[in-house]
């Protein structure tokens, strides 16, 4: 599980520690200007392929680093739930995704990532 805020001009992504203990990787601040995209997507539809550092136990849970068709991602999530992806430019991953903690909507927090990107235009 993940918190996901936004502060100023970043993105902050605070891993639990458990998650932390099982991926190997602490939480993450992004600049906003390195943020490309966010959208919500299903645990399967990220295609995970190849563990490269953390802990996969399938649908239930899967933390840490994976190759993917589209190239390496970062995954705290499980088949339960959607799971938020940010995609960034000039970060360590090209891709984040993350299952947010209950009290967090995916789809609102997407849409307001979106809103804060410099120079993404109008989001309807």
């Amino acid at each position: 599980m993940a918190k996901v805020t936004l502060q100023d001009d970043s993105l902050n992504i605070d891993i639990s520690l458990i998650d932390r203990l099982l991926g190997f990787h602490g939480s993450f601040h992004i600049p906003l200007a390195h943020v490309t995209n966010a959208y919500v997507s299903g645990f399967e539809d990220l295609e995970l392929q190849y563990k490269l550092e953390g802990t996969n136990a399938g649908f239930y849970k899967a933390v840490g680093v994976f190759a993917n068709p589209e190239g390496l991602i970062f995954v705290d999530a499980s088949g339960a739930r959607d799971c938020l992806v940010i995609e960034t430019r000039g970060e360590r991953f090209p891709r984040i995704a993350v299952q947010l903690a209950d009290d967090q909507d995916p789809n609102q927090l997407a849409h307001a990532i979106m809103q804060h990107i410099p120079d993404s235009g109008p989001v309807e």
